[in-house]
């Protein structure tokens, strides 16, 4: 191949990761800003902020069962005990997530349009988490310039 042809398959791709990142970001806004609305609109309070632990937790057990996959990928073919336990502490953590505020509203502490907005902002962020494990979740994602 000539060195434009490489040239241009480079520039492609960046355009292409780049698409992806500001794809996540916004995704990743619209998420915090209904988890703000849920915290900050009259009459409610700052509770529900808790669920960014979640935020915050999820990816982990990935990147950790990550080492323990034979192919380095995500893909659900793979049934070592290690990338099962990954599947099974990440899903406990993102039904956590949705938990918090179903109970949080079932005792009254906050009020049932504070546990919409976060339940929207969970559903956004953690589709954001998933589309970035999906997108660069391999090694072969990003090449060896």
């Amino acid at each position: 191949m000539s060195s434009h042809n490489v040239f241009f398959c480079h520039c492609i791709f960046i355009i292409a990761v780049l698409s992806s990142v500001v794809l996540l970001a916004f995704l990743a806004s619209i998420g915090l800003t209904l988890l703000i609305l849920g915290c900050a609109l009259s009459q409610y309070n700052w509770w529900p902020t808790f669920v960014i632990i979640f935020y915050v937790l999820s990816p982990i057990p990935i990147a950790i069962g990550r080492r323990c996959t034979s192919d380095g990928g995500y893909n659900m073919r793979d049934s070592s005990p290690c990338a099962d336990l990954m599947w099974f502490i990440t899903s406990v953590i993102v039904v956590s997530a949705f938990g918090l505020p179903a109970v949080m509203y079932r005792t009254s502490v906050i009020p049932v349009g504070s546990m919409a907005f976060i339940m929207s902002a969970n559903i956004v962020i953690f589709t954001t988490i998933t589309i970035y494990f999906v997108t660069f979740g391999s090694d072969d994602s990003l090449p060896n310039f």
